[in-house]
């Protein structure tokens, strides 16, 4: 019942009460973010000081309580067989809307934990869609729904282009890695960089050209055994943040595998999936990561603000402390609502048309642009709150600053985001 005088008393009871959209969440999505929000507070927060120490885990000799957290995000919550159909003994789990709600849940945790796990939902998604490959499905549902952590990483950058080869309208004809027929294998040659999860991967999800095909038959997606022969690794690189996500180098010198293990036999229906994996993979999850670390960044400043004294009174009823307040909560609102608007529009294909549409890449473009910039601006605010403690390891801050920065830069990057939109928006042809 309205009371006129407690009107405006109420207050803010959490991260769940900025703009998440009730009305599109299922009851099985609430029981789902339930147990992932429990596995994060209990089992992962813990550890939030430690990550940046072992950036270097995939190297150690002695068991790591890394692995000891995928078991049960992977295999316990059952994580790692959610693209796969229930008649495989999968979830079959394919709403946008229930990826970023468990997303944002996880990256409360660790960005670079998150990333190792969602690298798996990107890598099988080029199987499912457009038409779900059946072959590759009874292959590896058996590994994904299995006892034990099954890692598929994706292997799409390359060292003379970076992430150029993700700009589709340059149809693939800068790719260096390349794959050939022989027989019944594609023999695959090449270098990538920067894979995510490269060094736990069981499987590698590759992007090459085809010899002697023109597009858009030259582009294709395969998959390939880690430890098949001719593959080698560097180390992984020590990086500002996003540290238990291991990235290096991978080398294919004449590595050979399955005909069958091609994302589609049919070359314009791999061209549609790899459209998709990049439409999904820049506005979602990677967005949804990125408000989950605002929303743990709003956690820990809340706390600090609800502490914190300046010239004797509560940090938070001074004037330019509010201005600062009130912006950080309205810009977190805003990236909610933008990313779920957009997770709602790609669940929706009969509306607003199929994912492999170029609108919707731009429509991807915009979100992941746009919220990344709203990342960074709602941590670089709460740093600057709290003052020197801010920058300190102690304070928690400094660590969900870098790891915004690192999510703005992932699946292609800010330059290609914005040169989509000024094709799409503007005619810009030459680029």
């Amino acid at each position: 019942m309205f009371d006129p005088l407690t009107f405006g008393t109420e207050k803010c009871s959490g991260v769940d009460d900025f703009l998440r959209p009730e009305h599109l969440i299922t009851e099985q999505d609430r029981m789902v973010v339930r147990a992932v929000r429990d596995f994060v507070d209990k089992e992962v927060l813990p550890h939030e000081k430690e990550f940046d120490d072992y950036w270097d885990w995939t190297e150690r000799k002695e068991h790591t309580f890394i692995e000891d957290l995928k078991q049960k995000l992977y295999v316990d919550l059952g994580f790692q067989k959610t693209l796969i159909p229930e008649e495989y003994g999968g979830l079959g789990m394919y709403s946008l809307v229930s990826a970023n709600l468990v997303v944002e849940e996880l990256v409360r945790g660790d960005l670079g934990f998150t990333t190792e796990a969602t690298m798996n939902l990107w890598g099988v998604l080029p199987f499912v869609p457009p038409t779900p490959n059946e072959y590759l499905i009874k292959e590896f549902a058996p590994k994904l729904c299995g006892d034990k952590p099954f890692q598929v990483a994706s292997c799409l950058t390359e060292p003379q282009g970076g992430g150029s080869v993700e700009d589709l309208a340059l149809k693939g004809k800068y790719l260096q890695t390349t794959c050939r027929l022989e027989g019944n294998q594609w023999v695959i040659n090449g270098h990538k960089r920067w894979p995510s999860a490269y060094r736990t991967a069981d499987l590698y999800r590759v992007l090459c050209r085809v010899e002697g095909e023109e597009f858009p038959r030259n582009i294709a997606q395969i998959y390939v055994a880690a430890d098949a022969p001719g593959i080698t690794t560097s180390k992984p690189y020590q990086k500002m943040g996003c540290n238990i996500d291991t990235n290096g180098d991978v080398w294919f010198d004449d590595v050979r595998t399955p005909r069958e293990y091609r994302a589609h036999p049919d070359p314009v229906e791999d061209l549609k999936s790899l459209i998709v994996n990049e439409t999904l993979g820049r506005a979602m999850p990677t967005t949804g990561k990125t408000v989950g670390i605002m929303k743990r960044a709003y956690q820990i400043l809340k706390e600090w603000v609800d502490q914190r004294e300046i010239a004797g009174r509560p940090m938070k009823e001074h004037g330019v402390i509010v201005h600062e307040l009130g912006q950080i909560a309205a810009d977190i609102m805003a990236a909610e609502a933008f990313v779920y608007t957009v997770a709602y529009r790609f669940d929706h294909p009969e509306i607003y048309g199929e994912p492999w549409d170029y609108k919707n890449l731009v429509v991807s473009d915009a979100c992941k642009k746009t919220v990344g910039d709203i990342g960074w601006r709602v941590t670089d605010r709460a740093l600057d709150l709290m003052g020197s403690f801010g920058y300190s390891r102690e304070g928690r801050m400094e660590k969900l600053l870098r790891d915004i920065k690192i999510t703005q830069l992932w699946v292609g990057g800010p330059l290609l985001y914005l040169t989509e939109l000024s094709r799409y928006f503007f005619g810009t042809e030459t680029l």
